[in-house]
């Protein structure tokens, strides 16, 4: 595949490509162009006349257009969800899941951005103003940066195509190196739908080269990032220099806490459903299991043994589970930070072992003070098990970490649950559910190093406009 810049398909312009692996296999399938600095310059200049002629484009024009393309992308979800796994190595159905929630995502933004009004200022409320008639409006930002990671490449765009293109800004959607092909068909579909050409692109190629050239021209009005706490770090501070905005949703070690009056089936689905998906390769999964002391034994015990059912394998077979990670190397990764939780005293009490890009289903039992039990995220099918007694326990061993993504609690104690999520330091908290939990209206983000700023249809559009004031002076006078 190439590129997809100005509605055409472009080649990088000295005709370098990286290849697209099938990590279920190790198998090329595919290449897309490493972009140069003058490819990313050239897609920003057509992003900001771009800019212009979609602002230009009345709301319900471009509402419609929107809807064109979610109809378009029903139309092609076998299509795209069967290279999102074979590019990622997702279990089809979870990819197919995803396509869907991209079309509803879009539609969702949509429905907003109908009621995304401005504000009346008070009538006469200082003598200065008197006769005044003030009142906002929003306009668009601009260019948008747009930088999405692997593990979620159709769904996580939509979170930001959506609320960036129904308030009137352009974008350079940047996807990750790994997964770039299921991104290029968006974009060419939402050209296909009615957006001019020069409003969306889709630039391939490194994330260290394309984002970071991106991120530093003057042009680009504001980036926003799905990745790792370090890259949206660097963002941040080139950003900075020009106080643009930036929109990081980073990294997290979230915990479900598991009380032992808690719905004890409905607690080990959440553990095993809430982890397992896309292989464990979720921002927002549960990565920390704090068990109270009743029931922990038993808990154990049953999570591997329900884990030892768990099918893995060829992430095109709809019966199968648990799919490979994106790549080797990140199953690796995986295996060294097991081998290091063990190092530090965490007791292995299945799985651990790693063929090629798949990862078995592990549990662990740790202590609070290892580096799994604190801040040390493990992007692969990982249960570390920590025991707990009193309340106040688990939430300390909860927030002994430098993320705050998602947490969750289990417990039929509504007054525990409100205890819990009340003092847990992170972005949402589910009750009786793991905290891989994401709604296309809530306002999706975390504390500490988990990022900044929220994505949600209840709160996205502002992120993505700034607010003029405009006054009639004295005209009732």
């Amino acid at each position: 595949m190439k590129m997809f810049i100005d509605g055409r398909w472009t080649d990088s312009s000295d005709g370098a490509v990286s290849s697209v692996i099938n990590p279920a296999t190790g198998v090329c399938v595919d290449t897309v162009p490493e972009a140069t600095e003058q490819d990313v310059d050239r897609a920003i200049a057509l992003a900001v006349e771009g800019q212009k002629e979609w602002n230009d484009i009345p709301l319900h024009e471009k509402l419609s257009i929107l809807e064109r393309y979610c109809v378009l992308l029903t139309e092609n979800t076998e299509k795209i969800a069967s290279i999102m796994c074979e590019e990622g190595g997702k279990p089809i159905e979870q990819c197919r899941t995803e396509v869907a929630a991209n079309a509803a995502s879009f539609r969702i933004y949509c429905a907003a951005a109908y009621t995304f009004y401005g504000k009346s200022l008070p009538y006469n409320a200082e003598p200065r103003s008197q006769g005044d008639v003030a009142f906002t409006i929003h306009e668009p930002l601009g260019v948008f940066a747009n930088i999405v990671p692997f593990n979620y490449p159709v769904e996580l765009a939509a979170h930001k195509l959506a609320p960036m293109l129904v308030t009137g800004n352009s974008v350079v959607l940047m996807p990750s190196s790994k997964t770039p092909r299921s991104a290029l068909l968006l974009v060419e579909l939402l050209v296909r739908a009615g957006v001019p050409a020069k409003a969306v692109c889709c630039v391939t190629g490194a994330g260290s080269k394309v984002g970071s050239r991106a991120a530093a021209d003057p042009r680009v009005a504001a980036v926003s990032f799905t990745g790792s706490t370090r890259v949206g770090i660097n963002l941040a501070e080139t950003c900075a220099k020009s106080l643009r905005p930036v929109s990081l949703e980073l990294g997290g070690n979230d915990a479900l806490v598991i009380f032992d009056d808690c719905d004890y089936a409905l607690a080990l689905d959440e553990v095993i459903n809430g982890r397992i998906g896309n292989a464990g390769q979720t921002c927002c999964a549960s990565k920390r299991f704090i068990v109270q002391r009743g029931i922990y034994d038993r808990f154990v015990r049953d999570l591997t043994a329900r884990l030892a059912k768990i099918k893995m394998g060829d992430p095109s077979d709809p019966s199968v589970e648990l799919g490979p990670c994106v790549r080797e190397d990140s199953a690796a990764d995986v295996e060294k930070q097991i081998r290091l939780t063990i190092e530090q005293g965490g007791k292995l009490v299945c799985g651990g072992k790693r063929t090629n890009a798949f990862v078995e289903p592990t549990v662990l039992e740790v202590s609070p003070e290892t580096d799994i039990a604190r801040d040390m995220e493990v992007f692969g099918p990982v249960f570390p098990m920590i025991v707990f007694d009193t309340i106040q326990e688990a939430i300390d061993i909860a927030n002994n970490s430098c993320y705050g993504l998602s947490s969750g609690v289990m417990t039929s104690d509504m007054r525990v649950a409100m205890k819990v999520a009340n003092g847990i330091h992170a972005g949402a908290c589910i009750i009786n559910g793991s905290g891989n939990y994401r709604l296309a209206h809530q306002p999706f983000g975390g504390y500490k190093l988990s990022g900044v700023g929220r994505e949600g249809a209840v709160c996205t559009l502002e992120e993505m406009t700034q607010q003029k004031m405009i006054s009639f002076k004295g005209i009732l006078n």
